[in-house]
């Protein structure tokens, strides 16, 4: 009995990830199509994948932490330029590479999550813009570790995952191990303390919660997931550049959370799929491209406000009666 007690909570958070048939659906396509299309298209859906981390670890901040982060690219860039200059400039395995960046990512959070966590609303905001500023500042100006506005370049993964299609499955089955355990980390008691505090952050402080603490765990878990996200995107780009911490690239993370539907694990993922097709599709199709993707975003917040995923759950409803 005893044993059977204690299987619940795995059972229980693995019943709630399966109960979104839209993922599971993204997950069979993700693995089933890549080797019938051509090599253009297997690079864009490596990029991706790879936007899809960082909406969902965003999610973590935005969604469950009530937090707005416009620096969270940083994060992304510090992780990218970590692995690409272990590997390039220090003559360190692709593998040490994957491992620092994510933990230089997550360091620079913690260490900017102290200032930041302290602070609320415009503060916070601003904080988190003027910090993502200054690593786009030093990857620029630092020429001679960063490469400076040339980028650093030359990153090359091993022979092995040279080709984009052993590539894209190497970054398919990590991207999916990171979702596995953000869902977790999500549904966990620590995700619904989260998001009392994202809530109600005064009855949280007076129960006795470390509203700071679980702030500044947030924000260094996102930075972490972030920095994992940077580290493939380096070998899989072969280089990276400033415009990676730059805040319009934080801006662009956030809006596909929030067009995904950030009340929702899913949503960030589908809005991060959505956003970037459209960013492939539209500009084949006509040289008036951000305005025509501009119409996209307005026409959805208008028609659905609280994202794609609200919106596909009242259709799902809306059916179900019909049926009914």
């Amino acid at each position: 009995m005893q044993k059977e007690t204690e299987m619940v909570p795995s059972l229980t958070w693995l019943q709630k990830l399966a109960g979104h048939p839209l993922l599971w659906g993204l997950v069979a396509l993700l693995l089933l199509c890549p080797p019938f299309l051509p090599q253009t298209y297997v690079v864009q859906m490596t990029d991706t994948l790879l936007f899809v981390l960082l909406a969902v670890s965003i999610n973590l901040l935005i969604g469950y932490g009530g937090m707005i982060s416009l620096g969270h690219a940083a994060y992304f860039a510090i992780g990218g330029y970590t692995a690409g200059v272990l590997v390039t400039q220090a003559g360190m395995p692709m593998l040490v590479g994957l491992l620092a960046g994510p933990l230089a990512a997550a360091l620079a959070a913690a260490v900017i999550g102290l200032f930041c966590v302290r602070v609320a609303n415009a503060y916070f905001i601003m904080l988190t813009l003027a910090f993502g500023q200054l690593v786009y500042t030093v990857v620029w100006k630092w020429r001679a570790l960063t490469g400076g506005d040339d980028g650093l370049v030359g990153v090359a993964p091993p022979a092995i995952l040279l080709s984009e299609i052993h590539y894209y499955y190497f970054t398919l089955v990590i991207i999916l191990a990171c979702l596995v355990l953000i869902h977790r980390i999500c549904e966990s008691p620590f995700g619904t303390t989260l998001k009392a505090i994202r809530d109600t952050p005064s009855r949280a402080r007076s129960i006795g919660i470390d509203v700071a603490g679980f702030k500044l765990a947030a924000f260094t878990m996102a930075g972490l997931f972030a920095g994992i996200a940077g580290s493939l995107y380096v070998f899989h780009n072969r280089g990276i550049f400033p415009q990676s911490a730059l805040w319009v690239t934080s801006t662009d993370i956030m809006l596909m959370a929030v067009l995904g539907g950030a009340n929702h694990f899913v949503g960030p993922i589908v809005g991060a799929i959505f956003l970037k097709t459209l960013n492939f599709v539209i500009p084949r199709l006509t040289e008036y491209w951000l305005f025509f993707l501009g119409v996209v975003v307005l026409l959805i917040a208008f028609v659905m406000p609280r994202g794609l995923m609200d919106g596909y759950d009242s259709l799902r409803a809306r059916l179900k009666r019909m049926r009914g």
